[in-house]
């Protein structure tokens, strides 16, 4: 049995959690600056933690085999809490850290991802005489999830955003070249392989890519249009204006609520536009550590993910 600690307690985390005390295979405890709800699941300890206050932290953490941080790290305050997550687990003696990536890897190109890539500088610095800390960076791609209807995600805890492929209103926002390819893989893949990869004999891969389906925007939109029997409506956004963080459609992704406000529109405009950008790069195209660490497991591949999802 393993002992895990799981930071910052969003909805991947939460969907994480329950399938983990649902095996049953490992000891959680849920990290958060929040006392403990009433209504935490069975099995589950709780423990509220002060992210600035790094003895505290270290306290909390002996004992534990694995740290997994889910921490948004999208501001000054948040990378700071990650970064002494790192450090008290070090001096706690723990020895597997997950840093927040749970997305792509290559990173240098696109603002929202500056804290992460300054967060993979940070542990590469601890560990240049030597290893300090085992780590990885899980990056799995696009959740395939998100291309289904929105209430089979309720079922997983998790909140419809909206993607760039809309298969509910068969539309689409598209980049000009859409022959690179695009990984993508399900959640539930995702939490298998962190559930392995903790009673994992050998050491962690730094880079942990995980790829359930590969295939072009361009075949996904011909897959969508099969299976959902209608031609989707395309709209083409240049790069220039991807770089500026602009779509220029007449609709975004994630902003078909009432009450989503101005600024809201505005950022998820701008995630948009960064998403659809790097896909002509082939940084959606990611690399398959663990699946190769892994082989036994069997991923589910988007097409049968989509029938079975819009059937």
């Amino acid at each position: 049995m393993v002992k895990v600690a799981i930071a910052g307690i969003g909805e991947l985390a939460q969907e994480l959690i329950k399938v983990l005390l649902k095996g049953g295979g490992h000891e959680i405890t849920a990290l958060s600056r929040k006392d403990s709800p009433r209504n935490i699941p069975p099995g589950l300890s709780w423990s509220k933690v002060d992210y600035n206050d790094k003895p505290q932290l270290a306290r909390t953490l002996r004992g534990f085999d694995a740290v997994l941080s889910f921490i948004l790290v999208f501001s000054d305050e948040a990378y700071r809490a990650q970064l002494n997550l790192i450090d008290a687990a070090i001096e706690a003696g723990v020895k597997r850290f997950a840093p927040s990536e749970w997305s792509m890897f290559v990173l240098d190109h696109y603002p929202m991802y500056s804290y992460k890539l300054q967060t993979r500088q940070y542990l590469e610095h601890l560990n240049r005489d030597g290893k300090v800390l085992e780590y990885s960076l899980f990056t799995p791609g696009i959740f395939m999830d998100y291309l289904g209807p929105p209430e089979k995600l309720n079922q997983k805890n998790l909140s419809y955003s909206g993607l760039f492929i809309d298969f509910e209103k068969c539309r689409a926002i598209l980049p000009e070249y859409t022959g690179a390819l695009i990984s993508f893989v399900a959640v539930d893949d995702l939490i298998a392989v962190v559930n392995e990869a903790l009673e994992f004999d050998s050491d962690w891969p730094v880079i942990g890519g995980i790829s359930g389906s590969r295939l072009t925007i361009s075949d996904l939109v011909q897959l969508g249009e099969t299976i959902r029997g209608e031609k989707f409506t395309v709209e083409v956004v240049g790069r220039h204006d991807l770089q500026l963080g602009k779509l220029g459609t007449s609709w975004i992704p994630g902003s078909h609520h009432s009450g989503t406000s101005s600024q809201q529109q505005l950022t998820m405009e701008q995630m948009t536009a960064y998403t659809l950008l790097a896909i002509p790069d082939g940084h959606w195209n990611l690399s398959d550590e663990w699946n190769k660490l892994l082989p036994a497991h069997k991923f589910l591949d988007i097409e049968t993910f989509l029938r079975e999802a819009w059937s």
